[in-house]
């Protein structure tokens, strides 16, 4: 019988919660959803609406704290390690990111998304092997791409591998132009690195003779 009154009154919170979210009254929402903690501290929907009012007060960290919940709860829902994943990410937690994004693949592996903000994540964390081979998955789940051309591409300008870097930039132009005007800069220094490249090999080759 106590157990049927605690849904019941879950419930109520539940609902009382959803009305106050509505109203964009996320701070009393989060007091009420509290008391619901307090009686079932392993409900996933209470857990669920505490993440939801946290981004919205512009609160990641009781976000992810919420979420470490959820996925304490529900281990299998990939959702919510992407979600803990980008908020550590938005927050340079590049270690908690990598280790979010790596459960969430292993659950959907095939998701370019996810793939590219995993290199991301190794390339903050100057991994470049490995977000290299993060972004080559990427290309291989979506190759038409062009965001994940372009990401291919600075990630080898930031490699001084400049041929491979013009190569995956002019693919990611063909496919969406306007993204030309976001590599003006590093564009430059990638053509002047492949030029001094040559003049340097053909000194060399100048000398051997």
């Amino acid at each position: 019988m106590k157990a049927i009154k605690e849904v019941a009154v879950i419930g109520q919170i539940i609902d009382q919660a959803n009305l106050l979210m509505s109203d964009s009254k996320y701070r009393e929402a989060i007091r009420a959803l509290e008391a619901g903690i307090n009686l079932d501290p392993d409900n996933a929907s209470i857990w669920e609406r505490v993440v939801v009012c946290n981004l919205e007060l512009r609160n990641p960290k009781k976000a992810i704290e919420a979420l470490e919940n959820i996925v304490r709860l529900q281990p299998s829902l990939a959702r919510a390690w992407t979600d803990k994943a980008y908020l550590h990410l938005l927050l340079n937690q590049n270690t908690q990111c990598i280790e979010a994004l790596q459960e969430s693949l292993r659950l959907q592996p095939r998701n370019a998304r996810e793939w590219q903000m995993l290199a991301a994540a190794f390339i903050a964390d100057e991994e470049w092997e490995q977000a290299g081979a993060a972004l080559e998955r990427a290309i291989l789940l979506d190759p038409n791409s062009p965001v994940v051309w372009y990401n291919y591409a600075v990630y080898n300008f930031m490699n001084e591998d400049y041929d491979e870097a013009l190569e995956a930039a002019h693919y990611a132009f063909s496919l969406d132009p306007l993204l030309e005007n976001l590599a003006e800069e590093w564009l430059e220094v990638a053509r002047s690195g492949i030029a001094d490249e040559k003049d340097d090999d053909d000194s060399e080759d100048a000398d051997a003779y």
